[in-house]
């Protein structure tokens, strides 16, 4: 455990991680602590460049893990402009899990007099409000999520472990244990199954003050997986998508996604 040492994962557009409006983030005060009874401030926020605020986030989709899965009790929140907050109390050892969104949410397009158009809602919902002539409907089913995992002393791994529902990853690491310089390999699942063909993005703070933004782009493989190996210690932003049609009674697609924010230690 080299970081405890030192005691110190916006809607979805089916365009490519890279070319698409905002992301999504939720950014912890500190990913490491030393002590129980501690706080971490948490900010919620979209943004166009890494880790910089363009406008706040709903707090009330954020959700507290503790570390035996259980849902913990937020101490207060604040809905900003720029950037919204949550503290959140840290009573025991373990990993913690932070999380914001990850409800699903439908909407459907469609043409009408040649305009593309959209409105809130699946199948049933649609199939009631749509107008008359109207052409081409898609609804989708959107859900998308902002992670961060903060650890007191030892790590953990119960709020690691994957639900099997929706688009999760897990690493070949703990998230306390990664170090610049070190591999990092992740495993992408949908539905509890490997998914090939994943498009993902690693962003590394700082972007604002570059002249290179320096993102890397990764597609995972058959395995579902792909590696990474930081470069630099520092904040990280690790981000993922996937489409596929869906047979149901209120979709006829889906789009999944998520951000992961950690850091990784000086060697």
């Amino acid at each position: 455990m080299k970081s405890i040492i030192r005691g110190s994962a916006v809607t979805l557009a089916a365009l490519p991680l890279w070319l698409s409006a905002h992301t999504m983030n939720l950014l912890p005060s500190h990913f490491v602590q030393a002590k129980t009874g501690s706080f971490v401030s948490v900010e919620l926020f979209a943004s166009n460049t890494t880790f910089q605020a363009d406008k706040g986030t709903p707090v009330d989709g954020f959700q507290l893990y503790l570390p035996d899965g259980s849902v913990g009790k937020v101490q207060g929140s604040y809905q900003g402009k720029r950037k919204s907050l949550v503290d959140v109390a840290l009573p025991v050892d373990g990993t913690y899990r932070l999380q914001n969104g990850g409800q699903p949410r439908f909407f459907t397009s469609y043409e009408l007099n040649g305009e593309k158009k959209r409105l809130m809602g699946d199948k049933q919902k649609a199939a009631a409000e749509l107008p008359k002539g109207a052409s081409n409907v898609v609804t989708t089913q959107g859900r998308n999520k902002a992670l961060a995992f903060v650890t007191v002393n030892a790590p953990t791994d119960t709020v690691l472990k994957p639900s099997g529902q929706g688009l999760e990853f897990t690493l070949d690491k703990h998230p306390a244990d990664i170090v610049a310089g070190e591999a990092v390999t992740v495993t992408v699942l949908f539905d509890g199954k490997p998914a090939s063909g994943v498009d993902s993005e690693l962003m590394f703070d700082g972007e604002l003050y570059r002249n290179e933004a320096g993102r890397q782009h990764f597609k995972t493989d058959a395995k579902g997986q792909f590696s990474f190996t930081p470069q630099s210690a520092g904040r990280y932003l690790l981000e993922a998508a996937l489409e596929k049609d869906l047979k149901s009674a209120k979709a006829d697609k889906i789009r999944e996604g998520f951000t992961w924010a950690f850091e990784a230690s000086m060697p």
